[in-house]
Formats: C-alpha cells, structure tokens, sequence
C-alpha cells in the first residue's frame, strides 16, 4: 500500500518544520547586548545584593529631591552638617532657606535654643550599607507561567502540523507570549516587596510594583530566536 501522494510531502514538512522548531532557542528575558546599566539594575533585581560603602564609611543615600543625582559635596557652601537623629539615624542636612542654623538641643535641654527638624533640609541618610532583596522576575515570572507557556508550545506545534504556521513563525510567537508573561508578572505588586517611601516619592507611578516604576528595565525584556535554518 503506497500512500497518497498528497500526504507524504505533507508528513515530510511537518517533520522537517518540527526539526527545526527542536533545533531552535529561545532566549527570553534581558539579551546581552542591552544596556550595561539595565543589565546591572536586572541582575541586581533578580538575584539582591548587598552594597557596600568603598574608599567612605558610609553610603549617602538621597532621601530629598534636592538631593537626587547629587553628593553631599555638592551642599558644602550651603552649610551642609550632619547628626544622628533621635532613632539613631546618621543624616546629612541643610538649613532651609531663610533660616539661621542655631545649636541642637541635647537631651534636658529646654526648647529655647535648640535646632528643631522643620527648620532644616534633610538631604542624605548614611549608612555602610544597603541591602536590595531579591525580586526575582525572570525565574519566579517562568515558574509561574510553566503549565500556561506549555499550553502555549503545544497550540504551536498544532498549529505546524496544521500547516497554519512554520518553525520560526511559531517560535516567534512562543517567545512573544513568554515576555507577556514575564511582563504580567513584574506588573502584580504582590509578588514583590512593595516599594518603599524613598522609591515612591522619587519616581511617582501609576504602578505599585517596584520593578515598574520608570519602564526601563520593564520594556528591555524581550526574546530572540537562535538555531533556525
């Protein structure tokens, strides 16, 4: 018995459209040749870190808009200063414009003569280090798709052996629904640790999710698509 010669061509380009799809990868998430600064914030983001102050003993983290962008050498002839506060916390501030810095009060003090916080422009808090906790977007955004990006590759493959799409048209389409996912997932704030005041009053977003606020690292996510003939 021979078979049709309509279906053997087609049972050969099903298996040689199913090769390929095999043969290929799909590289899904930030790709190499992004920007080194995204590339760092994404590693950062993805695995936390741990910074430490280098060649100063303390970090000088920007707690004013003042302050963003700028060092504390920047305040030096605005009569920058620095003190603990009463929770313990090593700031740096000015004197806000208009008024006269005047001593701070020590423990028993009255109220005359003293330096209240109102009057001054807290610019700085200093610490020797800051600990980013792991917000994992990349692996946890795959984990939490797995049986969805399943359904998507078997609809895929149907579709191949349906003559509706080739190897690389359903590889495209594979790689476009995983950045959707990973995109879905970096957009629900309860995955991660919700943003903190700084980060809020910094960069205001609609979005509560702490890897959305400027888009930048949410719109590097993309996928390429290697080893097709």
């Amino acid at each position: 018995m021979t078979l049709n010669d309509q279906v053997l061509p087609e049972l050969r380009r099903i298996r040689a459209e199913l090769e390929k799809l095999k043969a290929c990868t799909i590289h899904v998430g930030i790709q190499g040749d992004a920007d080194s600064e995204i590339l760092t914030i994404a590693r950062v983001h993805e695995y936390g870190a741990t910074i430490h102050a280098k060649n100063a003993k303390n970090l000088c983290i920007p707690i004013n808009k003042l302050s963003y962008d700028k060092s504390p050498r920047d305040f030096d002839t605005q009569g920058l200063f620095f003190f603990r506060s009463e929770n313990g916390f090593l700031l740096a501030a000015i004197p806000k414009p208009g008024v006269k810095r005047r001593r701070r009060k020590k423990k028993g003090e009255g109220e005359a003569g003293g330096e209240e916080e109102h009057d001054l422009e807290l610019l700085f808090l200093l610490l020797p280090s800051v600990t980013i906790p792991e917000r994992s977007f990349i692996r946890a955004g795959f984990d939490a798709n797995r049986e969805r990006l399943a359904e998507v590759c078997q609809s895929q493959v149907a579709a191949i052996i349906h003559g509706r799409k080739t190897a690389a048209q359903a590889a495209e389409w594979i790689g476009g629904k995983a950045v959707d996912f990973i995109h879905e997932f970096m957009s629900d704030s309860g995955n991660f640790t919700p943003k903190g005041d700084i980060q809020k009053e910094r960069a205001p977003s609609w979005a509560n999710s702490p890897l959305t606020v400027t888009k930048r690292m949410f719109n590097s996510i993309t996928w390429k698509v290697e080893g097709l003939e």
